[in-house]
């Protein structure tokens, strides 16, 4: 994974290990002992849009705010205990900065994003873009994550973010049909056309929605092997058969019309078997897989 960028107009793995990260605090007074320092344990979906853990660069974002008696305070741009941490991974270690330190025995809640961007536009609506091009980088860094933790205290410990993945996953699987001459290439070029690219995530509760001033563009897939590609995209209804794939091999162009639900959270699958004569592609589609598990 790497950072992404999180427009403001602006991977699978095993279980990742955890972290304990100490974070920051805009409303510290004299700093206190390495003690009081909030710590952390991040863990990630199961599997992961990069098919890895964590690596070093990597950076996501953090919100905290103070409970009023049994009411959290409601987040906010600015102004909250701690105002969109940063927290960086360089390959070993994890580093917040500024740091951010427990008051007393109070409550907070605590929210989480992946990944970071600098100069976020909203807490309520945040814009975030998928890439256009996921061939390399760019798949990872369009893996939108979020996670929160709810009134937690000093005396907890180590405060859990588990993160969920936001968007939409579509693996694509080219398979040889019986009248395809000849075997499948190394490369092809997949892109997923006619969707909606930006989307609006609220950080306090983890909605997302397609954005509704979203404009569609064209996505190129990742490739991992000989006939395997995926897609990060925004959870978004298609409900008109449009082009929606095309495959371009050795120069022939296949492409693909369908109706289709990108699912918040879930990994869909497409199979798509190949024939000498494109207008006799197959289209299988399968079950989704919630939670990319």
């Amino acid at each position: 994974m790497k950072n992404s960028i999180l427009s403001f107009i602006p991977r699978a793995g095993a279980l990742a290990a955890t972290v304990l990260i100490a974070f920051a605090c805009t409303k510290s007074g004299a700093e206190p002992g390495i003690g009081d320092q909030m710590l952390f344990e991040p863990a990630l979906p199961q599997t992961k849009a990069s098919d890895s853990a964590f690596e070093a660069g990597d950076s996501f974002g953090v919100y905290a705010v103070e409970y009023e008696g049994s009411i959290p305070a409601p987040l906010q741009l600015s102004g909250n205990w701690a105002n969109n941490s940063s927290s960086t991974f360089d390959g070993t270690k994890w580093t917040v900065t500024p740091p951010i330190y427990w008051k007393d025995e109070a409550k907070f809640d605590v929210f989480a994003y992946y990944p970071y961007c600098s100069e976020p536009n909203s807490v309520d609506d945040l814009l975030f873009n998928v890439l256009a091009d996921q061939r390399q980088e760019g798949f990872t860094r369009s893996d939108l994550m979020w996670a929160k933790a709810k009134g937690v205290t000093r005396s907890d410990g180590a405060v859990k973010l588990n993160f969920r993945h936001k968007l939409s996953r579509l693996d694509i699987n080219l398979v040889k049909g019986d009248d395809y001459e000849g075997e499948l290439p190394q490369t092809a070029e997949v892109r997923i056309m006619n969707t909606v690219t930006s989307a609006l995530l609220s950080l306090e509760t983890g909605d997302i929605e397609k954005n509704p001033a979203g404009v569609s563009g064209t996505i190129l897939a990742h490739q991992w092997e000989t006939g395997r590609y995926s897609a990060i995209l925004v959870p978004q209804k298609i409900l008109n058969q449009v082009p929606m794939v095309e495959i371009v091999v050795n120069g022939v162009s296949y492409l693909l019309s369908t109706k289709f639900v990108f699912e918040e959270g879930v990994r869909h699958t497409m199979n798509i078997t190949l024939s000498s004569n494109p207008e006799k592609v197959i289209i299988n589609i399968g079950g989704g897989i919630e939670g990319w598990n």
